[in-house]
């Protein structure tokens, strides 16, 4: 099956792949592991989960790597340009049929979510936060290694026990979070919840904080203090940064800017997070236009990839893409 067009988004948590023909029906998808190369074990291996996904994907559609004429590699990790080097070099030895790809940060994936035109800012909230903006001329700005404030959702639980271990301790108020985190991770008490996410054997993982952020959300919706100034601080965190992405690729000159929201924190059902972010996004950024993602960040990179090798992002390809592209449970963590 020749003349097809691969979109790739590669997180820690899962890398995903679509194949797509040119008029935007998706003919085959893949997922696979970790594909960052600062968190998977080596950055081989963050290579090999990439094609791994890339040729599951190639083979639901009953093709070969030949096939695809165009490729976008949205990958978390690409921060600075030895990462694009590296995944230049990699993409040239591993699959050196592949010459006409764009490799960028994943945060860049979801701008054509809800955005076709790509240009306009993503900000993503999942398990860490990825914010990436594409201006009027071109011109590019993510996040990456800038950040420097707690978000997503182990921004949300790290800041959640901080205040958890503070009360504990009589230097901070007290919370419901403290309650509310035992019963969720079953501990007897403070103590043994401090000793399970720090003891050098059989701890809680990183993965493990991060998976209590809807607990810390429900605890701010419930009106707790503690987690209502916790989440209020992540809304205005990524409102900041979605700012410095608007200035430093000319959004901020040219009229109404589109701000497509995504990741499971920011896309929950009634997300206070999001309430926050909504508030504080106007002092920010005043010509701002908000509105959740569409689509998965995998069908941004390939519809990036239709784009980059000159397919029009008409109705009917957005249409033919978004009827065809995988059920939810597929692209869920």
């Amino acid at each position: 099956m020749a003349g097809l067009y691969l979109g790739v988004d590669a997180g820690n948590s899962k890398t995903a792949a679509l194949v797509c023909d040119f008029s935007g029906e998706v003919v085959g998808a893949g997922r696979s592991g970790c594909g960052d190369i600062y968190g998977a074990p080596t950055p081989g291996e963050a290579v090999s989960e990439v094609l791994a996904a890339l040729d599951a994907a190639l083979a639901q559609a009953g093709a070969a790597r030949a096939d695809v004429v165009g490729a976008a590699f949205r990958l978390a990790g690409v921060d600075w340009p030895e990462d694009r080097v590296y995944w230049e070099d990699a993409l040239a030895e591993r699959y050196p049929s592949l010459r006409r790809r764009s490799i960028l940060n994943d945060g860049y994936a979801s701008i054509r979510c809800g955005e076709p035109s790509g240009v306009g800012i993503a900000i993503a909230a999942g398990t860490a936060a990825a914010i990436a903006a594409r201006g009027p001329t071109g011109s590019l700005w993510d996040m990456g290694w800038w950040g420097q404030y707690p978000m997503g959702a182990i921004g949300l639980a790290n800041e959640a026990i901080k205040a958890v271990h503070l009360a504990e301790l009589g230097l901070g108020p007290e919370t419901a979070l403290t309650d509310a985190l035992l019963e969720y991770y079953r501990k007897p008490t403070v103590t043994a919840l401090n000793h399970w996410f720090t003891r050098r054997e059989g701890g809680g993982t990183h993965q493990d904080r991060a998976r209590c952020a809807r607990v810390v959300t429900a605890t701010a919706a419930a009106g707790d203090p503690v987690a209502m100034s916790i989440v209020r601080a992540q809304g205005r965190y990524l409102a900041t940064y979605a700012g410095v992405a608007a200035r430093r690729t000319g959004l901020s000159e040219s009229g109404p800017v589109s701000v497509v929201l995504s990741g499971s924190v920011l896309m929950a059902e009634a997300s206070p997070v999001t309430a926050a972010l909504l508030a504080e996004l106007p002092e920010h950024m005043p010509a701002a236009v908000p509105h959740q993602a569409r689509l998965a960040p995998v069908a941004g990179a390939v519809l990036d990839a239709l784009s980059e090798n000159g397919v029009p992002l008409t109705e009917p390809v957005l249409d033919r893409l978004t009827r065809t592209v995988p059920p939810k449970d597929f692209l869920e963590t």
